[in-house]
């Protein structure tokens, strides 16, 4: 039995015809068409979202995911909103008690694996596997790699394998939000933190056509990645909300994800929880700053609807 920690974190941050590959079409983002009052920016750097309330304002700054490692963008405007700022509200993280992760590492990673005998590429429909093999030929990676994992858990670090081939990485403007946050000494903290493993112990328990559609999606991220995530990430950076939602889509892992019943409670949980860290930074005078996934803010039923559905008035960029 293979002992992976990489592919145990991957599932823990987790917690978006199948045939020859067609050219990926433009993304298509379940974006909110609620109205905002709009304000034109005036600022180089990336699109921002404000609200005030009495003394009180919160100043929030959708990031996209994956980006080129490197990308340039302006960080005048955020760094100038963090002067003073006395928070920094960030989006809910998964974790792993230490010694919950550890016992899991050692004994339950192969509630994760094929049943023996079996190997990953064998229990694929031919389809599927030809787009699999070559995916995972382009980005030179072999079978060994994946062919004890469950198709879901496949797809996850297949996923990741294509990111890091492609130059990619999750989070990196969040990351620089953090960097700008520490260096004027503002506190930067998760809205909420949620225990990975209920998600974890839940991925044996899904369907096999549910895994094989989990690799399906993933392939079709890859896709559409391919052709799109570098267009989003500069349009994102130049504050082009156009641009953004002509090219970015949320990964569809987190649609496989959430065929996972516990993943469907973490994400609800996690929409609810940054509305009200929100609304809760309110009822304090001065500024806060909060970042968060562009597809978390503005898709339908997202945070951007509940903010608006406590009464409060956002205002944004046109699109």
């Amino acid at each position: 039995m293979t002992r992976l920690r990489p592919l145990t974190l991957s599932l823990a941050l987790a917690a978006t015809a199948i045939g020859a590959a067609p050219a990926a079409p433009p993304p298509v983002q379940d974006w909110s068409d609620i109205e905002v009052v709009i304000v034109r920016p005036d600022h180089p750097g990336p699109a921002l979202w404000h609200i005030a309330k009495g003394a009180s304002e919160i100043w929030i700054v959708p990031t996209v995911s994956p980006v080129p490692k490197g990308l340039p963008w302006d960080t005048t405007e955020i760094a100038s909103l963090l002067k003073g700022a006395h928070a920094l509200l960030l989006p809910p993280r998964a974790s792993i008690g230490v010694f919950e992760g550890l016992w899991f590492w050692m004994t339950g990673m192969d509630v994760l694996e094929q049943p023996d005998g079996k190997a990953l590429e064998d229990t694929l429909p031919p389809p599927l596997r030809a787009r699999f093999i070559s995916e995972r030929t382009r980005i030179g990676r072999d079978a060994d790699r994946y062919s004890e994992f469950l198709a879901g858990v496949a797809a996850l670090r297949l996923e990741s394998d294509y990111w890091n081939y492609a130059n990619f990485t999750p989070n990196g403007p969040q990351r620089t939000i953090e960097s700008l946050a520490s260096r004027e000494g503002v506190p930067a903290r998760p809205v909420a933190t949620y225990p990975a493993m209920n998600v974890i112990k839940d991925v044996p328990r899904m369907t096999p056509a549910a895994h094989l559609a989990c690799l399906k999606m993933a392939l079709d991220d890859i896709d559409t990645q391919s052709l799109h995530a570098v267009a989003a990430a500069e349009a994102w950076a130049k504050g082009d909300i156009g641009g953004v939602k002509a090219h970015y889509s949320e990964t569809h892992l987190d649609d496989c994800l959430n065929q996972n019943s516990a993943y469907a409670v973490l994400r609800e949980s996690a929409n609810r929880d940054m509305t009200s860290a929100i609304v809760a930074a309110l009822s304090k005078p001065g500024t806060s700053v909060a970042v968060m996934p562009m597809g978390f803010f503005l898709r339908k039923g997202g945070v951007l609807e509940r903010l608006q559905a406590a009464g409060l008035t956002v205002t944004g960029p046109g699109s």
